[in-house]
């Protein structure tokens, strides 16, 4: 028998996408378009570290949101051009 070759994901290696809503969803009040787009990104023990979603702001501009879930911990956050690469640390803060 074949021994079955672990994901990334099963790893740990790489945090699992879960769409908040499937492809198609319709506009409801139950399904309001605040939470179409948007992503949790889960770790091996099935906890999510974070959620993405990328949105249009007023003058045309994409802005990316992430939004850490993981307490004491820093996320990295890396952003990759076809020339660059800029890499940013998000540190737990207090309000």
């Amino acid at each position: 028998m074949a021994q079955q070759t672990l994901t990334p994901y099963d790893t740990g290696e790489r945090c699992e996408p879960k769409p908040w809503l499937p492809y198609g969803t319709e506009v409801t009040e139950a399904t309001p378009a605040e939470n179409f787009g948007k992503v949790d990104f889960d770790d091996d023990s099935g906890e999510t570290d974070c959620t993405i979603y990328v949105e249009r702001d007023e003058d045309g501009t994409k802005t990316v949101h992430v939004v850490s879930h993981i307490e004491d911990e820093s996320i990295r956050v890396r952003l990759h051009g076809e020339r660059h690469s800029v890499v940013a640390r998000l540190e737990p803060t207090l309000f």
